[in-house]
């Protein structure tokens, strides 16, 4: 009973250590830094003959989809643009730049100035 007591009281006597709180992690905005948009553009842009470069210059293609076009094309040229929206995550993109591609005919394509 007497070496209960006495651990008790040692327990009790001894400096307890503190709990600090943890300094607060950096605020960071949940959105990633925003990128420059692509220039808007003026004429159309044959799919049959665009390079990958060129097809980049729409805003919604990028590296992949312009890969991905240029591959397709080159088993067999589209015929139309709704054979383009058939592939796979081409169908918005075909909607929204119905006005700026063509699978027949000269390529116009130009950035509009500022």
């Amino acid at each position: 009973m007497h070496l209960a007591l006495l651990v008790v009281g040692l327990l009790a006597s001894a400096p307890q250590a503190v709990a600090q709180p943890e300094p607060a992690p950096e605020v960071r905005s949940a959105r990633p830094r925003a990128r420059p948009g692509k220039a808007a553009m003026a004429g159309v842009l044959n799919v049959n003959r665009a390079s990958e470069a060129e097809l980049r210059l729409l805003p919604g293609i990028g590296r992949g989809r312009a890969h991905a076009i240029v591959e397709r094309r080159s088993k067999r040229p589209f015929s139309s643009l709704e054979e383009l929206a058939r592939m796979k995550g081409m169908k918005g993109v075909v909607q929204k730049l119905r006005s700026h591609l063509v699978v027949q005919g000269d390529t116009t394509l130009r950035p509009l100035a500022p």
